[in-house]
């Protein structure tokens, strides 16, 4: 029987929270412990969740106090961490970090810890983010080996082996990129859909100050320049059509004038603009080989 405990970070989710609680009292392989961390919610999401506390002995719910606004990065993991401090199952094979406004197919962790399974050297993995507007899903475009945080699944091994959850902006691409320094793989599997309610990333900002934010953290992140130039043209047909792509160069370019401080250290900076440039030559050298 694998054993892994699950942290739900939430705030303010009434109207999406019961689709996740489904999705995994629903799973052909359930958890030992679902922490579900409430942060301050002042609609009715505690109310739902109390429900299902009640009904399963696994699920149990931490109320923290509220600060009075929702506080991406360095606040979910926060309340991330407070959950991990109450785990009450302490003999856990994965640790898996959870948003409550997805929801996942019943055999989706069977699945992924048959990957794990498969491939001793796997790290970190998650599903495909697919973007559902109530009529149609489309699949929110990631990397290969670019697990989401809406649903990340660490190993035991390499969760304790990485500074997993450092609190900042950027947390879940530090992750990744520390567990592959240290040789792990990681990887996002297409096949395995994560149905996600919310656009990623844009829960307090618009499209267009939403994007500019994202171009600011890549220089924040180290990313290389003509890497984002070239993510930011290939943006440019997205929602607001041009100005969004547009908007994500901008936020670079003035990340970089201002000189913003760095997020990740020195090391991790340059490992990613290694990995960056490795991508962007097999995807040239690809175009010619057509």
């Amino acid at each position: 029987m694998i054993k892994y405990n699950i942290i739900s970070p939430v705030r303010n989710e009434e109207e999406y929270v019961e689709k996740t609680i489904h999705s995994v009292i629903n799973q052909t392989v359930k958890p030992q412990e679902w922490i579900i961390v409430n942060d301050g919610s002042t609609d009715r999401t505690p109310e739902i969740i109390k429900k299902y506390v009640k009904k399963y002995d696994w699920i149990r719910l931490l109320n923290l106090e509220d600060r009075g606004f929702y506080y991406p990065g360095t606040g979910i993991v926060n309340v991330v961490k407070n959950g991990y401090n109450s785990i009450s199952k302490n003999d856990w094979e994965y640790i898996v970090k959870l948003d409550c406004d997805i929801s996942v197919e019943e055999d989706y962790f069977e699945n992924i810890f048959k990957e794990f399974e498969k491939n001793s050297n796997l790290g970190i993995a998650s599903g495909a983010i697919y973007l559902f507007n109530g009529k149609k899903t489309k699949k929110e475009k990631s990397q290969f080996d670019h697990p989401w945080g809406a649903s990340k699944i660490y190993c035991r091994k390499c969760f304790g082996q990485i500074n997993a959850w450092e609190p900042m902006p950027g947390w879940d691409l530090a992750d990744n990129l520390s567990a592959q320094m240290k040789g792990w793989e990681t990887r996002c599997f297409d096949e395995f859909k994560i149905y996600h309610y919310r656009g990623t990333g844009l829960r307090r900002r618009g499209l267009t100050s939403g994007r500019f934010l994202w171009g600011r953290f890549h220089y924040r992140y180290g990313y290389d320049p003509f890497y984002t130039l070239l993510k930011s043209i290939y943006r440019l047909s997205e929602k607001p059509i041009f100005i969004g792509g547009v908007s994500i160069f901008l936020g670079y370019i003035y990340a970089t004038i201002t000189r913003e401080k760095r997020l990740f250290d020195k090391d991790m900076r340059q490992f990613l603009k290694k990995k960056q440039r490795k991508y962007l030559k097999q995807k040239i050298t690809g175009i010619f080989r057509r």
